[in-house]
C-alpha cells in the first residue's frame, strides 16, 4: 500500500468519524469534494477548464451573480453536501484561497443562501461562468 492510499484511508476514517459524531469539517469536505479538481492549494487547472481559486475567488463576491455562482457550480451542487455544509465549505474556500481578492466587507455564506442559490441555478452554468469572467475581466480583475 502506497503513501497515497494510506492518506486516503486516513481521510476516509476521519470523515466517517466526524459524520458519525454529527459534525462536519469544511477543510475535510474541501479535501474530499473539491481538491480532486482544484488541488490542495486551490491552483486548479485552467488549461483543462478547472478554475483557479488562489488569489482570485474573492473577485466573484464583488457582484451578486458571482456570489451566487460560487454556490451553483456543478461540483458543489452534486457533492451530496447539505446546505449547512455547502455554505461552510464555500466559506472555507473563500477564506483560505481569496488572498488579496477578498473583499473587505465579505459576509460568510449561510445555509439559507445555499438553498436559494441551488434552487435558482442557471441551466447553463458554463455560460454563466464565461459571462462572469468577461464582466470581471472588463472591470480589471484578471481571472485565469
Amino acid at each position: 500500500m502506497g503513501i497515497r492510499h494510506i492518506v486516503i484511508a486516513l481521510l476516509l476514517c476521519a470523515s466517517t468519524s466526524a459524520l458519525a459524531q454529527g459534525s462536519h469539517n469544511p477543510h475535510l469536505d474541501y479535501v474530499l469534494k473539491c481538491s480532486g479538481c482544484h488541488g490542495m492549494d486551490g491552483s486548479g487547472d485552467p488549461d483543462s477548464g478547472i478554475p483557479v481559486f488562489r488569489e482570485q475567488v474573492g473577485y466573484f463576491l464583488l457582484i451578486p451573480e458571482g456570489r451566487a455562482f460560487l454556490m451553483q457550480v456543478a461540483g458543489l451542487v452534486t457533492s451530496g453536501l447539505d446546505y449547512q455544509r455547502s455554505a461552510a465549505v464555500t466559506n472555507y474556500i473563500v477564506q483560505t484561497f481569496a488572498g488579496a481578492s477578498m473583499p473587505a466587507d465579505f459576509q460568510p455564506y449561510t445555509p439559507e443562501e445555499a438553498k436559494l442559490y441551488r434552487e435558482t441555478r442557471p441551466a447553463d452554468i458554463a455560460q454563466r461562468r464565461y459571462d462572469l469572467y468577461v464582466q470581471l475581466n472588463a472591470a480589471g480583475y484578471e481571472l485565469k
